[in-house]
């Protein structure tokens, strides 16, 4: 129930609402509970009349005023029905609004290891299903339990002033619906569960399979990817049906149970008929039937309710899973801002592993000199990119630390930190709209001008002006439309209109040709002056100018110096060197001497 009380919480923020709501209910409740005791009224007159002998005229006069107030009451319940249904749509979208609100921003404070261990479609399945189905589950839970409860509570006291002995036959299935309900929630809510985490695996595959669609294409997976899909579909499918036969067991159960509550009243009703019991009469008979099928109606809704609330409290679940997930990376209590001046980097003893995993980076103690460039290269799972990360706390250190002007990154205001930070990273992001928009993200206040002077920059220009749209041209998502070395650049003259101090370039080039390639380092070399850059590489002719060469090898460094001097050293740069250069010719000019 933690959960639901939780979700509640946000209904609670619209009191006025909420409450609204309640009150249109009740005053539903009260013109239902009325009309049956019209219904008593007229009909015992009708027959006291007859028996009395009364004129025809008078009959038809009660008769009249009985159908006129029963269907202005049907009419003024219809209406307040309206008013209650849109107040709650209204708050509805409300709760929605802020739920999912609440959890998108979770999403984005949440380290990027969250992210390591989970499927994205999973994830985007909580956002728009879990919370759909909590919402539905809580708000119209909490709204048609309100009112059955209301019916029954006044039906029962209406009931039991009238005719104890009959609102006794009307109550007595309750207790067996009462351990019916529990044992049935209890077994629901875990199958539920299992239902959604199968939505969120079949999600998260429909997503590999839109994003890896070229891929599937050019290794012919049409077949395989089809196979996997249905079998997750197959195995929701399954859980799906588990839940939904025992609601076609619990369902009809509880119907039947509470028909033979109606069978109770029929025959105590005329039992009391038959034996003339003082002061129950045939109107009354009559009402209590009204009030039985009321009161079993408002009965079956909060069974009905198991339902709802079993799948609302397995969504409930996993949106809290994220909502409560600890924030590993986070700002201090009181952070500092970035550092001022001219950028120095110093790895102070730095060690890290991810979990499970054996040590990344080991007792690293390495300085990037203000505006110097520093290329760390090695062999693949040497911690090359594990290092920048560090850096901009994607990650924080498991022992030492990292200082930026002697201020630990822990330190600084997270904003701040990866604000001042310029990435390029070597699988490049672009979102789902124009090429103008996605370089602001730069820098949000850009002017065209300054758009077409960073793709200049980046050498993107060219191939920019030769589309449809220009700079206002959509690209699609991820930047789909444009080839690799196009984004690539577009990332680099969306880091170029940031202008940061400090610059983190991770194969930056390894996506475009040689001539291009060429062009961008002649960029690049304008990018690096005065400021501290970081570059990764594998290919080392494209870091044979940096200040320093920091050769790494399982977190270690092996050794560090110029392009030259570690040749002279003829150490294990020297041999990467040599081997690539064999295998890879030279065939581009790289960035000069600065």
């Amino acid at each position: 129930m933690k959960t639901i009380w939780r979700v509640s919480s946000y209904l609670f923020k619209y009191k006025g609402l909420f409450f609204l709501t309640i009150g249109m209910a009740v005053c539903m409740t009260l013109l239902a509970i009325f009309v049956p005791q019209v219904i008593r009224y007229v009909i015992d007159r009708v027959v006291q009349d007859a028996e009395s002998s009364i004129s025809t005229n008078l009959n038809l006069s009660v008769l009249g005023w009985g159908m006129s107030a029963i269907g202005l009451a049907y009419f003024l319940r219809e209406i307040f029905n309206s008013l209650r249904i849109r107040i709650n749509n209204i708050l509805e979208q409300k709760v929605l609004l802020d739920l999912r609100q609440d959890l998108h921003a979770k999403l984005l404070d949440l380290p990027v290891s969250f992210y390591d261990r989970r499927k994205s479609g999973d994830v985007a399945s909580r956002v728009i299903d879990d919370v759909a189905s909590v919402e539905r589950a809580i708000l119209d839970g909490t709204e048609q339990g309100t009112v059955a409860l209301l019916t029954i509570f006044g039906i029962s006291i209406v009931m039991f002033a009238q005719e104890p002995l009959m609102g006794l036959a009307v109550f007595l299935p309750l207790p067996l619906l009462f351990i019916l309900g529990r044992r049935y929630f209890k077994a629901r809510q875990k199958n539920w569960r299992g239902v959604r985490d199968a939505t969120g695996d079949l999600n998260s595959h429909l997503v590999e399979d839109i994003q890896g669609n070229r891929l599937i294409h050019a290794f012919a997976l049409k077949e395989r990817e089809k196979e996997r899909f249905h079998d997750k579909s197959e195995a929701l499918r399954q859980k799906t049906l588990t839940a939904m036969f025992q609601w076609s067991r619990y369902s009809p159960t509880t119907n039947f149970i509470t028909n033979l509550g109606n069978v109770g009243v029929v025959g105590v009703g005329c039992y009391l008929l038959a034996i003339k019991s003082p002061g129950f009469s045939l109107g009354e008979f009559f009402a209590f039937l009204f009030y039985a099928s009321m009161f079993y109606e408002p009965v079956r809704q909060i069974n009905n309710l198991n339902n709802m609330l079993s799948e609302g409290k397995a969504s409930g679940d996993r949106v809290f899973e994220i909502l409560d997930h600890p924030l590993n990376i986070k700002n201090v209590e009181a952070p500092v801002d970035f550092p001022s001046g001219s950028m120095r980097v110093e790895f102070k003893d730095v060690s890290f592993q991810y979990p499970e995993r054996a040590p990344v980076v080991e007792h690293l103690n390495l300085v990037l000199e203000p505006g110097t460039v520093t290329a760390l290269v090695g062999h693949t799972g040497a911690g090359k990119s594990t290092i920048a990360n560090l850096v901009l706390r994607f990650y924080d250190v498991g022992e030492g630390a990292i200082q930026l002007n002697g201020t630990d990154v822990r330190d600084v205001d997270l904003q701040q930190l990866r604000s001042h930070i310029g990435s390029v990273p070597q699988e490049p992001f672009l979102f789902d709209t124009s090429i103008a928009e996605n370089l602001r993200f730069g820098k949000h206040d850009s002017t065209v001008e300054d758009l077409i002077d960073a793709l200049k920059f980046a050498r993107a220009w060219e191939f920019v002006d030769r589309l449809p749209q220009g700079i206002e041209t959509l690209i699609g998502e991820r930047g789909v439309r444009l080839s690799m070395g196009e984004k690539q650049r577009l990332t680099i003259a969306r880091v170029f209109l940031r202008n940061p101090p400090l610059l983190i370039l991770d194969e930056a080039t390894s996506s475009v040709d040689s001539i291009t390639e060429h062009q961008i380092q002649t960029a690049l070399e304008k990018l690096f002056q005065n400021r501290t850059t970081l570059i990764i590489a594998h290919r080392l002719s494209t870091v044979r100018q940096a200040d320093n060469i920091v050769v790494l090898d399982k977190g270690r460094i092996l050794e560090q110096g110029t392009h030259q001097k570690l040749l002279d050293r003829n150490g294990s740069y020297a041999q990467l060197w040599h081997h690539q250069l064999n295998v890879i010719p030279d065939s581009s000019d790289q960035f000069s001497s600065r």
